[in-house]
């Protein structure tokens, strides 16, 4: 269980780093008012993560979905949304975002997978 612990913590401060380059990006040539609204989102997104129960179902299956149980390391799908949270709608709420992560991760999870197999005789390019 202290691993399923150890992963909120490192995705809050994943989290909150994203929120930090959201921030940065509205000192760029637009002054998008979106990208603070976004940075303001995704921080307090982080410390819903952190309130949650060490044995919740949707930070359990993160941990074992992106690929280390104690530091949250998302695939590209993941990453994507979160660093996107907020900025174009605002009415996803903090359960419903996390729920769709799920989601996305098991998607990026799959895709990581061996594709193709053997072209030739002999030909093992993930050995």
């Amino acid at each position: 269980m202290a691993r399923t612990a150890d992963l909120r913590e490192s995705m809050a401060a994943y989290v909150r780093q994203l929120s930090d380059w959201r921030r940065l990006r509205f000192n760029d040539d637009l002054r998008d008012q979106r990208n603070l609204k976004s940075a303001a989102a995704l921080n307090e997104f982080a410390a819903f993560i952190l309130t949650l129960p060490i044995d919740d179902s949707r930070i359990t299956a993160l941990a074992r979905l992106t690929g280390d149980r104690e530091v949250f390391t998302p695939g590209q799908q993941t990453s994507y949304e979160l660093g996107r949270f907020h900025f174009h709608d605002q009415t996803m709420t903090f359960d419903g975002f996390l729920t769709l992560l799920v989601g996305l991760a098991e998607r990026d999870a799959g895709e990581s997978g061996r594709f193709g197999g053997l072209q030739v005789p002999g030909d093992e390019p993930w050995s």
